[in-house]
């Protein structure tokens, strides 16, 4: 199923509703009672189940050059970062 976004035209309070296609679309704000309007959304992103993934050289993070590797603003001491 599906996740909308809705927006109100009176308040602006945007909010997600999880909804099956063919349900019927939600037509007041959940703050004020306004009318709310459907967004037009990107899709979903991908979602990755299970251990497919995996790193194969730690050693090629890229740690204190450009960015850190655990997200810091400043470069760390060790690589990879120990947080």
């Amino acid at each position: 199923m599906p996740t909308y976004e809705y927006q109100c035209t009176a308040c602006g309070h945007k909010f997600e509703k999880f909804q099956a296609v063919n349900d019927i679309p939600v037509k007041e704000c959940l703050k004020c009672g306004g009318a709310v309007e459907k967004l037009i959304s990107t899709g979903g992103g991908i979602v990755v189940k299970g251990s497919s993934l995996h790193v194969k050289n730690k050693s090629t993070i890229s740690c204190g050059r450009q960015t850190t590797c655990c997200g810091r603003q400043t470069p760390c001491d060790n690589k990879p970062c120990d947080k």
